[in-house]
């Protein structure tokens, strides 16, 4: 099902920890619990396969299952609620000067939430509807085809 994507990422030399070496269902099961967010399907298949990363620099935030200070989508979701942000935008990713969260106000069918690109200063403007969707743009927009 996401067999391009593993191959982009791996292409394109990602810097994400090498495929199938992610965090425990366990583990997806427990921060989904203290979160209180169902996360989409893609996004649990990029954590157990994956479980976190950059894309050239910028963070894309899994799971830090063993405590060593990774970064952790359930720690930026409690600061971010601490600064005021919606309960419903699950932030993910931050770069420079944006960052990427799930709508989770509104799931679709699938189970996946569209994706929301915020830069400072300027309208949220959707950006994919799934996590998958999301990799593989951002994929290429950053590193080319």
């Amino acid at each position: 099902m996401y067999e391009d994507l593993v191959e982009l990422i791996a292409r394109k030399k990602v810097a994400f920890p090498p495929f199938g070496t992610g965090v425990s269902t366990a583990a997806i099961d427990s921060a989904q619990k203290d979160s209180g967010i169902q996360f989409p399907p893609s996004y649990c298949w990029w954590l157990r396969n994956y479980g976190g990363g950059q894309i050239a620099g910028d963070l894309v935030y899994g799971l830090d299952e063993r405590g060593i200070g990774m970064p952790d989508v359930v720690r930026l979701h409690k600061v971010s609620l601490s600064e005021g942000r919606s309960p419903q935008h699950l932030v993910f990713y931050i770069g420079n000067e944006e960052s990427f969260y799930f709508d989770t106000g509104h799931p679709l069918e699938s189970g996946e939430y569209r994706i929301y690109y915020q830069e400072h200063g300027q309208p949220d403007e959707e950006f994919a509807q799934s996590f998958d969707a999301f990799l593989r743009r951002r994929i290429v927009d950053i590193l080319g085809n």
